[in-house]
């Protein structure tokens, strides 16, 4: 709950990467946690790093993550974290760098959990925000935006079972509206 304080005032004021993406992230960890029967212990880790992950986002930066794991270091050690708690929400943090890798069950959560979105019905909505946050809102860039987010999508896996039931589908269906956007394009 301090972690989710915390993040509400220190998150980034971005269109995308903001304190609601964080709850988002938040939302989407619990539920795969609990359809992964995570344990408790492991489940507080990975909404602290839902919290935390995007403490530090600079658009066009490649040390976010690890920026960002510096940051949540210090909050988790003023709220008393064990160290070897504060290393793991940071392996976790780190794990959502893109490309992700993950290497185990929670890493696998966090990844997906951060790109829940992708299989949403408000993908599009998400997906705008994002393009106006990275400065692509000009007619000029718009397809190529739309391009790159279709070949996003469809190079984009699910990593855990819960994640893959839960949100293919909407993923797919989210390919098919990018299609239709990207066919309707004046030529």
């Amino acid at each position: 709950v301090r972690v989710r304080g915390y993040a509400s005032v220190e998150m980034p004021k971005l269109d995308y990467h903001n304190f609601a993406h964080a709850e988002d992230v938040a939302a989407a960890v619990a539920r795969l946690a609990k359809e992964e029967k995570v344990i408790e212990r492991d489940k507080n880790l990975l909404m602290s790093a839902a919290y935390l992950h995007d403490l530090i986002f600079n658009i066009g930066a490649t040390d976010n993550e690890e920026r960002s794991f510096a940051k949540a270091a210090t909050v988790l050690k003023n709220l008393n974290y064990a160290d070897k708690e504060i290393q793991r929400v940071g392996e976790l943090i780190l794990a959502t760098k893109l490309p992700t890798n993950p290497k185990n069950l929670l890493e696998k959560i966090i990844c997906d959990a951060d790109l829940d979105n992708l299989g949403r019905e408000d993908y599009l909505e998400k997906n705008k925000a994002l393009r106006k946050e990275f400065g692509f809102a000009d007619a000029q860039y718009t397809e190529n935006w739309y391009l790159t987010s279709f070949d996003f999508l469809n190079n984009h896996k699910y990593y855990t079972e819960s994640a893959k039931k839960l949100r293919q589908l909407g993923l797919n269906k989210n390919l098919c509206k990018l299609g239709e956007i990207i066919r309707n394009f004046p030529r």
